[in-house]
């Protein structure tokens, strides 16, 4: 198709001559012949048709336009040209047709100039023109002008077609990649009009292919300069395979274009698979949750208490596609309100029924109370994730057991409203049970051994104030069986000096043996006033701390004691360290006791710097780790937990992990201080509050709640019985708040 048009090269060749000879002449036709030639087409298209204003009939004009044209047709690209050469086409066959009505030999002849570019000269310069070689010319014009109608229509048809196609097949798959940021989204957002799309890249791609080959079949046939073949790409990548950021077929001899039907293909099969699995699983745990959540009294009557628990692999396999979802913790939190119900459910029963240890019962309450917090955690969870991205994802399941996301929003507020309301129903009871068992001592009974008369009820001493052989217990620790340790202090109206006590009374509140302690120093006799600083009780014994101070230097010494139940000493050991002992505890798990030791006197002042000593100690009283800390402030409670020990007290200044100074204005605030097993720091959480206040208890009822007590009545001691004054944390075993005065 692109053949040399080899008559306007000889007039190119010749044009230097030509116009030598010519230019002394009159311009006429004949002398702006060679430049209209030699200008650009569209210079020389608007020349000749001026030209042919003037003279209508002239051949030679409408022969060199059709000339023209057909050189404009040759040059024009087949595929980016198409519409540009069948114009110019048209308006060549028109040009000649003219050009044929008024030519002839006699007018070639007479007017050979006009036609100059057809001139062949003789060895002498002179030229002539033939009308032969004029129609062959037109001839072949015309040749090549009805091979390109012919046939290239079709050819440009099945090429824009297959481009369109592709081009079409590449925009949607792009729109649908743009709207989801991971192939893991698309699948749970995949619905009826997203198939609709899919249909339409698999349609598209598969029509770019058909009219592609199409296109190579005809282009066999009728060679127009183009020899491309397509190179089919996988997806592989989400993001990365399938874009483009240009088609072009005619660029490059080797197309390359992704293959998206496959990719549509895989994509459906996948969600045919996995996703459909995964919604089945989701609605049949709905439907075991729901079920037994409906039949929980019913469950607890009969002896059925085992809480349910989501299927692990729904779980993982939600996760592997949706780490953000709103039906995560929607299923977990009805897991907890299936395990809350019970404990609510056996609570009442047991209530009704049986006699519990308030001990246990705020065990119990703690356990609800950490439950609720957590199941209102999960709420919280359900509704930050209660977005309509979310919901689209699920929008069946959503709709059908939730009523959509507004029916799901209501039921998150009746459910906090309820738990709420439960919450602090638990929370009142607690403290109820919590002032009965630190005020339940208000009883002052006695216990009699021989003669002497012993309080069955805990005191604080004032030292100062000591009556001769008037005992003070200061500890008292109840076994299970009844029977208890008591021990305390009384001023030996012989010597002068505090002396310590301990005996154990039985559940009969007969005294089986009783021991006085009086610690010596440096002397054969007693010379150092002698308190019971810390006592731990059990079945088989009880282990305390004497804490002594020498009668005349003021010298510390601390001893350890261990008896059996039946009175005989076990052990005995002075220990090195010389603050005083404010608490003891002994740890099953690790067979050891666990010492807290802090300031110098049994008074505490808290307005000094003194250290926190917390001392781990086996069985027979070696040391085997131990933790210091300065504080301003004092060492209320220590508690053992799973995964090591917890500490607390008042502090107005302590340094934080990081070594800032952390205060508290005009008063105290609690400090918790969690350590591993070996006594290594692990956590800590202050408890700071609007309002100053100082704790005067501390108790773990469980890893899930372990109760900080105070009061912000500074100069409180005891177990703060005005509500408006009374302050209390709850806090688990990580140091999550359960309760806060600030809640």
């Amino acid at each position: 198709m692109k053949r040399t048009f080899l008559l306007s090269l000889l007039f190119i060749f010749q044009l230097g001559f030509l116009h030598t000879i010519e230019a002394q002449r009159k311009l006429k036709y004949e002398d702006l012949l060679p430049g209209i030639l030699q200008d650009e087409p569209g210079v020389g298209v608007a020349n000749l048709e001026n030209l042919i204003e003037t003279d209508p009939e002239n051949p030679s004009m409408y022969l060199q336009l059709g000339l023209i044209y057909n050189r404009r047709f040759q040059e024009s690209d087949p595929i980016t040209g198409y519409k540009k050469a069948m114009a110019n086409i048209s308006l060549a066959k028109a040009a000649f047709e003219n050009c044929e009505r008024f030519i002839t030999e006699k007018e070639v002849k007479k007017n050979k100039e006009e036609y100059i570019n057809f001139a062949i000269y003789d060895d002498k310069g002179k030229f002539t023109v033939s009308l032969d070689s004029i129609s062959k010319a037109i001839l072949m014009a015309r040749q090549d002008m009805e091979a390109f109608e012919i046939n290239m229509p079709g050819i440009y048809d099945d090429f824009t077609r297959s481009y369109t196609h592709y081009s079409k097949a590449n925009q949607i798959f792009t729109k649908i990649i743009s709207r989801h940021a991971s192939i893991k989204d698309l699948y749970l957002l995949y619905d009826d009009k997203m198939s609709e799309e899919f249909e339409q890249i698999k349609s598209n791609y598969n029509e770019s292919l058909k009219y592609f080959s199409a296109y190579k079949e005809k282009t066999n046939g009728y060679d127009i300069g183009y020899y491309q073949e397509i190179k089919i790409d996988p997806i592989n990548i989400y993001k990365l395979d399938g874009l483009a950021v240009e088609i072009n077929f005619l660029k490059q001899q080797q197309i390359p274009i992704w293959n998206y039907a496959k990719w549509v293909d895989d994509t459906k099969a996948y969600i045919d698979q996995n996703i459909t699995a995964l919604r089945t699983m989701m609605v049949e745990n709905q439907k075991i949750i729901s079920a037994k959540i409906n039949q929980v009294e019913e469950d607890v009557l009969n002896g059925k208490i085992e809480p349910i628990e989501v299927d692990k692999e729904f779980l993982f396999t939600l996760r592997k596609y949706d780490l953000i979802s709103v039906v995560e913790p929607l299923f977990l939190y009805n897991e907890k309100k299936h395990e809350l119900l019970i404990q609510e459910q056996l609570n009442k029963v047991s209530t009704e029924t049986m006699k519990i240890s308030p001990e246990r019962q705020i065990s119990h309450y703690g356990y609800l109370l950490s439950s609720i917090r957590k199941s209102d955690t999960l709420l919280q969870h359900v509704e930050t994730r209660n977005t309509d991205f979310s919901y689209q994802k699920y929008k069946g399941f959503i709709d059908n057991y939730y009523l959509g996301t507004a029916g799901l929003q209501k039921m998150i507020s009746t459910e906090k409203t309820t738990n709420q309301k439960q919450f602090a129903d638990y929370l009142a009871d607690t403290r109820q049970l919590l002032q009965l068992k630190y005020t339940s001592d208000s009883i002052q009974s006695t216990v009699k051994y021989r003669r002497i008369s012993i309080p069955n009820y805990i005191s604080r001493p004032n030292l100062d104030a000591l009556q001769p052989a008037e005992r003070i217990t200061m500890h008292k620790t109840t076994n299970l069986d009844g029977s208890a340790y008591l021990g305390g202090i009384y001023l030996d109206d012989k010597s002068s000096l505090i002396t310590a006590y301990v005996c154990r009374v039985e559940p009969n509140h007969s005294v089986r043996w009783y021991k006085d302690f009086s610690l010596q120093m440096d002397s054969i006799k007693a010379d150092s006033h002698t308190i019971l600083a810390a006592m731990v009780g059990g079945q088989a014994g009880c282990t305390f701390v004497l804490n002594g101070t020498h009668m005349e230097s003021g010298a510390k010494i601390n001893t350890l004691f261990a008896y059996s139940e039946e009175g005989s000493q076990m052990m005995v050991r002075n220990l090195t360290i010389d603050e005083f002992p404010r608490i003891i505890e002994f740890e099953e798990q690790t067979n050891t006791f666990l010492i807290g030791f802090n300031g110098r006197d049994l008074a505490k002042d808290l307005t000094q710097s003194n250290q926190i000593v917390l001392a781990n100690y086996n069985v027979i009283g070696d040391l085997l780790w131990k933790y210091e800390k300065e504080i301003v402030g004092d060492l209320v409670g220590v508690v053992a937990l799973e995964d090591g020990y917890l500490i607390t007290g008042n502090y107005s200044r302590i340094q934080d992990s990081s070594g800032k100074f952390v205060r508290v204005e005009d008063g105290y605030a609690s400090y918790l201080i969690k350590m591993n097993n070996t006594g290594q720091w692990s956590n800590e959480r202050f408890l700071n509050t609007t309002t100053p206040y100082r704790t005067t208890h501390f108790l773990k009822s469980g890893e899930h709640s372990i109760h900080v007590l105070g009061s912000t009545d500074l100069s409180q001691e005891n177990f703060e019985t005005k509500s408006d004054q009374l302050v209390h944390f709850v806090v688990n075993r990580n140091l999550d708040i359960v309760s806060s005065p600030l809640q």
